[in-house]
Order: structure tokens, then C-alpha cells, then sequence
């Protein structure tokens, strides 16, 4: 079967997304496809044919590759789930927004895609003034520790950059749609900053609407704040910062060790403009599932997917 250029990103953007079991809207296709000459009534018109093909299937407003109603149940239990969450995580983001030198807040992870399961963690990407990003990280690590008793459920933090290193080196679809669908909570001057250093993202998702700020709490310095910023500020914060650096570098090569070192490279970022601590390495993982899974429907289906 012959397949337009169109056809084929609608089946890649399901196929993507059923990695994480996740079926799509018309409008969510939409908005998730890598293809922006058309519209969501074309895109409507050849999944109805393409569904009429079994190439896909349909349940309620819902469009996915299997034919398997334990996916809708799955997702709108976790949309639910994902709206109770929110609230703590918008709670908790003030509350980070009040430590010194963090810049901008912004939800990641399942959470920022609308979805959670009951053990899933609450994802924080963290912005913070340069220079102070390993002091930031630590700060924030004990008191993780200390008052929250180590939970991730509540407070998982394993993305930080500063504010003069805002676009993201690795460019590929699983950094585009984490950056794509971030949900700013602190800080929007910063949010938009990011955005605009990151336009490459519209390579894989031209259609998809960037992030309303106007609820996002701004950027205001208490008098707490500014203070701890004040002392803590020129050559004392820059050896800190360097200190903890190190300790964190030294900490995390004793204890993943097991990776090569091109690969702990990626999964344990560290540098004075960005802390990435992923150690399921699960860009990876993701990446190498999508590209078998569209192997996968190729050969199935006879069809040419490229």
C-alpha cells in the first residue's frame, strides 16, 4: 500500500506515543504531527480511511494501533490522576521558587503530558541564575531529603540549566517533545526565553501551541531571597558552586560506573550550565523502542513508513 507523506507521520505520531501506551485525539495528532501543511479536519478525514484500511483503530474519540480498550481506560484514569497532581506540583513549584537563585520552574515528565500513574514521579525542570546551578541542585537536594524524606513522587529533580545556556544541546524527537511540552509554573520572561532558544523544536512539532504563561508566577526576589543572593554572591557562591560540582561528578562516575563513558556522558550531564541526572538512561530506551516499533509496523503492515 501506497502511503502519502501525511499518512505516514499520523501512523508515526501514534506509534510514538504507544510506546508509553498512550492513545491520541484527532486534535492531539494534530498537534503532535511533524507536518504542518494541513489541518486537523484533513488529518480527521485519513484516519477515518486509514482506520477503514485496519491500519488503525478507533475507540470514542481516541485513535490508536491496537485494538485494545484497556489503553482508554489506562489513559483516562491517568488524566485524572494527573489533574489531582497538578495541584501539588504547582504548590510545591512556589515553594522552590523561593530558594535563592532558582530563575524558572517548569513541569516535566509525564505530568507536563497531561498523564500519571499512581507510582509515578513528579518531574521538575529547574532554571537557576548562572554559576549557581550546583549550589542551586544542592540546596534543593536537602531539603528533598531532609524534609521530604527522599520522595520523588512529589519532588523528582533531574533536569537543570541556567539562564544564559537555555538552548539544549541533544536534538532529536524525544528532546524536542520534553521541551515541547514543558508547562512553565515560575518564572515566564524565562519560559519564553527558552522557547525561542529552542526553535528547532518546530522541526518535529510545527503545530503544537506553545504554553499559555498567563497564571505562571513571576519573577519576584523577597526580601529572604535576595538577602540569602546577596551573601551568598561573588567569589564565596562561585567556589561553592564549583565544590559541589565536583562532589556530584565524583559521586555519580563511583556510583554508575557500569555505563561507557559516551554513555554516562549523556545520561549524567555536568557542567557549570547544566545538570542532567537520568540514570535508566530512558532517552535511550525511548528512542531505541520507536525505531523498532516502526521496523515493527513496516513489516506487518507492508508498508514503508520513510
Amino acid at each position: 500500500m501506497n502511503l502519502s507523506l501525511l499518512e505516514k507521520y499520523i501512523i508515526k505520531t501514534l506509534a510514538y506515543y504507544d510506546i508509553f501506551l498512550y492513545p491520541l485525539t484527532v486534535e492531539e495528532i494534530f498537534h503532535n504531527l511533524r507536518l504542518n501543511h494541513t489541518s486537523e479536519a484533513e488529518v480527521k478525514k485519513l484516519l477515518d480511511y486509514l482506520v477503514s484500511k485496519k491500519i488503525l483503530y478507533q475507540k470514542g474519540k481516541y485513535y490508536l494501533l491496537k485494538d485494545d480498550d484497556s489503553y482508554i481506560t489506562r489513559r483516562e484514569k491517568g488524566n485524572k490522576l494527573a489533574q489531582k497532581r497538578m495541584k501539588t506540583a504547582r504548590r510545591m513549584s512556589w515553594f522552590i521558587s523561593k530558594f535563592p537563585f532558582i530563575r524558572a520552574i517548569l513541569l516535566s515528565g509525564s505530568l507536563s503530558k497531561g498523564f500519571m500513574e499512581e507510582n509515578s514521579d513528579i518531574d521538575y525542570f529547574v532554571v537557576t541564575h548562572p554559576n549557581r546551578l550546583w549550589f542551586s541542585r544542592t540546596l534543593l537536594m536537602i531539603f528533598k531529603k531532609i524534609f521530604l524524606l527522599n520522595s520523588k513522587r512529589i519532588f523528582c529533580i533531574n533536569y537543570f540549566v541556567d539562564s544564559d545556556n537555555l538552548e539544549i544541546e541533544e536534538k532529536n524527537i524525544f528532546t524536542a517533545t520534553e521541551i515541547t511540552t514543558l508547562i512553565p509554573t515560575f518564572g515566564p520572561s524565562i519560559y519564553d526565553e527558552l522557547y525561542n532558544k529552542n526553535i528547532w523544536i518546530k522541526n518535529y512539532y510545527p503545530n503544537f501551541p506553545k504554553r499559555v504563561t498567563d497564571t505562571v508566577l513571576p519573577e519576584k526576589k523577597g526580601l529572604f531571597k535576595s538577602s540569602l543572593e546577596k551573601i551568598l554572591g561573588a567569589n564565596f557562591g562561585d567556589k561553592l558552586d564549583d565544590y559541589f560540582m565536583k562532589m556530584f561528578e565524583k559521586y555519580n562516575r563511583k556510583k554508575y560506573n557500569k555505563y561507557e563513558l559516551e554513555e554516562f556522558k549523556l545520561a549524567f550531564k555536568s557542567s557549570k550550565k547544566e545538570s542532567k541526572h537520568h540514570p535508566n538512561f530512558f532517552q535511550k530506551k525511548v528512542l531505541t523502542t520507536f525505531e523498532n516499533k516502526i521496523k515493527t509496523l513496516e513489516n506487518n503492515l507492508q508498508i514503508s513508513l520513510n
